[in-house]
């Protein structure tokens, strides 16, 4: 059954942390084969549509996740210093191809896992709390020095298998300010990004985001079709560059 992340789910208490869920010795981690990471732009508030299908499309990705496989929800501000770590867990759950000896031994069990999954749900909400509320507006969005620090140093050691971004991805920041960005060729906007060495480390991952295609000014209309252009070419060489393959899309529905 699908996870749904609700309202009335918030009220749950507690924050998830590394290797959280498992209340006795079994490293649920150590099970899981892949590592995801979730971007939410903190930059631009949302409306209630963009609210619906981030949520959604965060429940599609819970949902999604194999016993062990390590999911970590992070934020993108004004600066990448402003990013702020949400979840970093592993999703409860024993090896499937664990016997009755490894149970007596004492390694997972099945009924425990069971139980811990359910407080890893409701810890995945809690502290999800902050995305529901309306974030202030900022000047700057610092995306490509957030990418670059969180998938250069990915937590668990374990490089991101796909990396979800729900984001406009209209980059303005110290490095790479709107303004130009939106205007010079992606060449241009690639040879800044190896300067500063914010090459995202990402081989093999999917990348998948979600909010492109709309500007900042009043009304939120679509980019004008040239800066669209730019700017997309630009995300998936950046992308390109350090392994991964970026696709643009309206909601995670798989």
């Amino acid at each position: 059954m699908k996870f749904w992340l609700t309202a009335a789910g918030l009220a749950l208490l507690a924050a998830c942390s590394p290797k959280e869920g498992a209340s006795g010795p079994y490293d649920y981690c150590a099970a899981g084969k892949t590592t995801s990471l979730f971007l939410i732009d903190r930059t631009t508030p949302p409306d209630a549509m963009d609210r619906s299908v981030m949520m959604d499309s965060l429940a599609t990705v819970v949902d999604s996740l194999g016993h062990g496989d390590r999911i970590v929800v992070a934020t993108i501000g004004p600066h990448y210093t402003n990013t702020e770590r949400l979840v970093n867990a592993c999703k409860p759950g024993c090896p499937d191809n664990q016997g009755a000896v490894d149970y007596m031994l004492g390694q997972c069990s099945a009924m425990q896992a069971k139980a811990d999954e359910r407080v890893f749900m409701g810890k995945l909400v809690q502290a999800l709390e902050p995305v529901t509320e309306q974030p202030d507006e900022s000047a700057t969005s610092d995306i490509v020095r957030t990418i670059a620090q969180w998938t250069q140093n990915p937590p668990g050691g374990r490089t991101f298998s796909t990396v979800y971004i729900f984001s406009d991805m209209l980059e303005n920041s110290q490095i790479l300010p709107w303004r130009e960005f939106k205007a010079e060729d992606p060449e241009k906007s690639m040879e800044t990004v190896q300067q500063y060495r914010l090459t995202p480390d990402l081989p093999g991952a999917d990348v998948r985001i979600v909010g492109f295609g709309r500007s900042h000014n009043p009304g939120r209309p679509p980019l004008d079709p040239d800066v669209d252009f730019r700017v997309r070419t630009f995300w998936k060489e950046y992308f390109a560059a350090g392994g991964a393959t970026a696709s643009f899309e309206g909601s995670i529905q798989n």
